[in-house]
């Protein structure tokens, strides 16, 4: 009796990754679109604006993300948790410097501009969380290809 397995590694594709980060980009868009439509009916097209703004930042910074944590993680998988902490670090501060820049600047000068534009991110940002969780959960990788045959 030996404790090595006779099963042989399976090198992962991008394929799952891609279809995982591009629903969960419509969703967290889907969402950005609702927030869109009631900050216009509420406060105008101004904070519709920095409302799709949010929404629209969060997502591509997220997708950008994943889609290279996807793509490190397919090449070299033993990176994947230095590559994986580094990403989320960069994407905060992405999101926090432009965030910043933008409510500094002369762009959204209103507080409830100010107001949707934060919400539509904290909406998009709690979208895609749960989003990319379910996908990922319910996308069915195998860790290993099963030997062909029956056991030896």
């Amino acid at each position: 009796m030996t404790t090595e397995s006779s099963a042989i590694p399976r090198r992962s594709s991008l394929v799952p990754g891609v279809r995982v980060v591009v629903r969960a980009a419509a969703l967290t868009l889907l969402a950005g679109v609702a927030a869109c439509a009631v900050a216009g009916l509420v406060h105008g097209p101004s904070a519709a604006g920095a409302a799709a703004v949010g929404a629209g930042l969060v997502a591509l910074v997220v997708s950008f993300g994943t889609m290279s944590m996807h793509v490190v993680a397919s090449a070299m998988p033993t990176a994947s948790l230095l590559v994986a902490l580094l990403t989320y670090v960069t994407q905060l501060a992405i999101v926090l410097l432009v965030f910043l820049a933008i409510t500094r600047g002369d762009l959204f000068a209103s507080t409830q501009e100010r107001g949707w534009l934060a919400g539509s991110m904290v909406l998009a940002t709690l979208v895609w969380t749960v989003s990319h969780l379910v996908l990922t959960a319910r996308e069915r990788v195998p860790y290993f290809d099963l030997p062909t045959g029956g056991e030896a």
